[in-house]
């Protein structure tokens, strides 16, 4: 069960997508392209057989961050003259620019667990009196995952055989993903007590009628609802900004 929770951790997922996409010609070293310096730029290209760009480039000081916003424009000031070699050129740069924007979304901003507080006034573990067996009996805590793009929940399903077969089946997985710029409302709740943190709410509500709730410690909940509000938003104006993503 193990292995498949952490195949479906969305931290494992998007960096696996991410460097996917890209693919090893444009993953120096283990580096994204959006992370060459310009002497790894000069050795992409006489890689991919554009030698005479290389003094052009290393003269303009051309890193992975600057490929990403390469134009035909930018290239004949560079000095590229021949419109041949800019509209081949260009089509890497799209390719370039489809990974800038997969590695965006994918940037992890947050995670955090499912809070279980501790039961009879904060005195006992959650799952007494199974406490050395939560996890068979109870599932794995969810994790949560933001990511510029996205708000990722995973989190156990209870078997529909019932609780005591789950030694003999295990646990369902479910992978739940939110896209930040269809969420329409967040809001959260809390409480307070004198012997602990108590358990505290975040309920995320999208534009089609689907709810989800995050279960945290009270005292985390106004941070964290700030901080999904923030890459809300975000998500939001950069989508507006960003070029439509291009089917390679």
């Amino acid at each position: 069960m193990s292995a498949a929770y952490e195949n479906l951790n969305e931290q494992h997922a998007s960096k696996k997508a991410t460097s996917e996409l890209a693919g090893e010609i444009f993953a120096l070293n283990g580096n994204l392209v959006t992370k060459w310096d310009a002497s790894e730029v000069s050795k992409w290209l006489v890689t991919i057989g554009y030698n005479d760009l290389v003094p052009l480039f290393h003269q303009s000081n051309i890193n992975g961050a600057a490929l990403t916003r390469l134009d035909d424009r930018l290239l004949k000031e560079i000095g590229v003259l021949n419109v041949g070699t800019r509209l081949q050129f260009l089509n890497e740069v799209i390719r370039i620019q489809a990974i800038s924007r997969a590695e965006w979304r994918n940037h992890i901003v947050w995670t955090g667990e499912e809070y279980r507080p501790p039961c009879c006034c904060f005195m006992l573990p959650w799952s007494f009196p199974c406490c050395c067996a939560e996890e068979i009996f109870c599932g794995k805590r969810a994790q949560y995952t933001l990511t510029n793009g996205r708000l990722n929940i995973l989190r156990t399903l209870r078997p529909w055989c019932g609780i005591l077969t789950t030694m003999c089946f295990g646990w369902g997985i479910v992978s739940d993903n939110i896209d930040l710029t269809l969420i329409n409302d967040i809001d959260c709740a809390a409480s307070t007590h004198c012997m602990g943190d108590p358990l505290g709410f975040v309920s995320i509500q999208s534009f089609d009628g689907t709810s989800h709730t995050l279960h945290l410690a009270s005292s985390e909940v106004q941070k964290v609802t700030a901080t999904l509000n923030n890459a809300k938003e975000e998500a939001v104006v950069t989508t507006q900004i960003l070029s439509p993503p291009v089917d390679l």
